[in-house]
């Protein structure tokens, strides 16, 4: 019955974080549903069951964004690694890749949401929905990711 009753609902919430891609949104959809019958002790009845399964699809996707732009840096490593001449250029490369994730994983959690849902292609109103806020406050986070970002790395920009 629940199922029955929810299951449209969190297979459109899926589609609009997921645009033109049905396959994915197919097995996060299964994911979601697996997860849920598997943590159902952890649903508090106080709150909204769509709310809940919608938190959980969530989750999912963002787990699969950042799995898919760790396996992307090691193919980007790889390509950047066979393009260098001389293994000062590719030290001065690695210096500046370990410096870009350390400066990155100082921003807060938000702008880091941000910054890799944007590599990605997602929109900024796609991006405030995903966070649940106004698109005003997603581009101000964008903002200031960069700017933090630019400080942090002037000496190698």
């Amino acid at each position: 019955m629940l199922y029955q009753r929810y299951r449209l609902p969190l297979f459109s919430y899926l589609h609009k974080l997921l645009p033109g891609q049905n396959a994915l949104v197919d097995d996060m959809f299964q994911q979601t549903w697996i997860k849920a019958v598997r943590n159902w002790e952890k649903y508090s009845h106080q709150q909204k069951l769509l709310a809940w399964l919608c938190r959980i699809a969530h989750n999912l996707v963002m787990d699969h964004f950042r799995s898919k732009a760790q396996m992307e840096t090691v193919e980007l490593n790889d390509i950047f690694i066979s393009s260098y001449d001389s293994a000062e250029d590719l030290m001065d490369q690695e210096t500046l890749e370990t410096a870009l994730r350390q400066a990155i994983s100082e921003l807060s959690a938000e702008q880091q949401e941000v910054l890799e849902l944007r590599r990605k292609g997602v929109s900024f109103k796609e991006i405030a929905r995903i966070q649940n806020t106004n698109i005003n406050t997603v581009l101000g986070r964008m903002h200031y990711a960069i700017k933090n970002l630019k400080d942090k790395l002037a000496s190698y920009l």
